[in-house]
Order: structure tokens, then C-alpha cells, then sequence
């Protein structure tokens, strides 16, 4: 029996797609942070259930949902991604024979941006783990992003999970001023400190691994400008941590 699990939080532009894209599996369980934007009401028409909890981090809704789960296996997407029809038969036939061998799956996350699939960038292939055993697989608690643990043996899916983070470069930017905050509030709890090298150099640096070595170049205009949006996303981060640091010693 394989669940699927999906958070939201005012999804709805791309909610539906998310949910057309797994009405294969057993169950579709939702948990809402308390959206506002019709986000439920769509997910009533796919989801076997809808929970509502306040939102707090990523890796602690996470917890919470799985202890309301009762499927042996659990497979979490997030709301602007869609299960492609490859991945849909790879993960069925995963389960064809009884219970999947391995204790979790990585799988391979494509993300489409500024109109063009990225494929370089140091965005793909972008390995998630999602697909696991509930019993043996708890979220840290993080205020940006979380990564399940796992106790056991994981393994690698062949086929890609579709990503949809960004309608425009003005929902990137709405995206990018909560990242860059959560992601230096994350930094000082866990001690580390913004010195001048971090905020002159370090925006530089990530500009030329991104644009030279992972190969931006070869994702045209948009992978410029995603190697120019990463270096300055590097800059806002250290700068807000350097901010914070500054407020605490007044």
C-alpha cells in the first residue's frame, strides 16, 4: 500500500496538475497550512483526505503528517511537482511484486524555468528522496527545506519527477526574500557567523562554478541568468545573516 503525500500552502496554480498526476496511488493525503487561495477546495476533488495544521517548518509538517498516515510506504510530492507517466510505471512496477526491496528511493527532480527545462546549473539532476517506508523515516526539523532520515538502504529511480518552482521571474523573487531570510535565520542557530569574505567573494565564486563548471553556458540565457540570480541569492543570504549577528550585539 503506497500513500501520497502532499503539503500545501496557497497552491493553487499548481495543485490540481500535482494531484492528476498521482490518482494511481492507494491514498492522497493533504495536509494544509490553512490556505487561502481555493487551494482545498480543488484538493476535495482528488484527495482521499485533507488535514489542516499550522505551518511551522517543512521537516515538522512532515512529522506530523506521517504520524497520520497508516500505509507501509509513503510517497511525498510536493505541490509544484508532477509524477511523469515514466516515473508513474517505475514506481507501480517497484511494487508489483510485494514490498520494494530497499528501504527509500532517490529520485531524479527536472526543474522547468524561464520557459526551458534546465539541465545544468547544478540543478539537475537533482536527487530527492521522497519515496520511503513511513516506520523507518523521520524529517529534521529546519527551518528551510528538510531531508528524511532514514534507517536503512536507499536506492536510485531511473525516471524524473517534474518541477514547476518558479511562474516568472516575479514569483521568483517572492520566493527568493523568504528563502534568503529562513536560510540566515537557519545559519545563526546553527552558529555560524557573516564575515566580509562571505559577502564580497563568496557571490563571485558561486557565479563562476555555477556559469563554468556545472555548465550554465549551456542552458543558453536562462542558465546566465539563473548563475546571476544564484551569486546574488549567495549575497542577500550572508548579508541577512551579517544583519541579524549585527541586531543581537546591540
Amino acid at each position: 500500500m503506497l500513500t501520497a503525500l502532499i503539503l500545501t500552502g496557497n497552491s493553487a496554480p499548481t495543485v490540481e496538475n500535482c494531484l492528476r498526476s498521482l490518482q494511481w496511488c492507494n491514498r492522497i493525503i493533504v495536509v494544509d497550512s490553512y490556505s487561502t487561495d481555493g487551494t482545498v477546495e480543488i484538493c476535495r476533488k482528488f484527495a482521499t483526505r485533507i488535514y489542516q495544521n499550522p505551518f511551522s517548518s517543512y521537516g515538522e509538517q512532515l512529522n506530523w503528517a506521517l504520524k497520520r498516515l497508516n500505509t507501509p510506504w509513503v510517497f511525498v510530492v510536493d505541490s509544484d511537482e508532477e509524477v511523469s507517466l515514466k516515473l508513474q510505471e517505475e514506481v507501480k512496477n517497484l511494487f508489483k511484486g510485494g514490498d520494494p526491496p530497499l528501504d527509500g528511493y532517490y529520485i531524479r527532480r527536472k526543474s522547468k524555468f524561464l520557459g526551458r527545462w534546465i539541465y545544468h546549473s547544478g540543478w539537475y539532476p537533482d536527487y530527492v528522496l521522497r519515496l520511503f517506508r513511513r516506520d523507518k523515516t523521520q524529517y529534521r526539523k529546519r527551518r528551510l527545506g528538510s531531508s528524511p532520515l532514514i534507517k536503512g538502504i536507499t536506492g536510485y529511480l531511473k525516471e524524473e519527477l517534474l518541477h514547476y518552482p518558479y511562474a516568472d521571474l516575479t514569483h521568483y523573487i517572492e520566493k527568493f526574500s523568504k528563502y534568503t531570510r529562513l536560510s540566515a535565520e537557519q545559519m545563526y542557530q546553527e552558529g555560524r557567523r557573516a564575515h566580509l569574505y562571505d559577502i564580497s567573494l563568496r557571490p563571485l565564486l558561486r557565479f563562476f562554478k555555477d556559469y563554468l563548471f556545472r555548465g550554465s553556458f549551456l542552458d543558453g540565457t536562462a542558465g546566465f541568468i539563473i548563475s546571476v540570480l544564484s551569486s546574488y541569492y549567495v549575497f542577500m543570504k550572508y548579508t541577512r545573516l551579517w544583519e541579524i549577528q549585527k541586531k543581537s550585539s546591540e
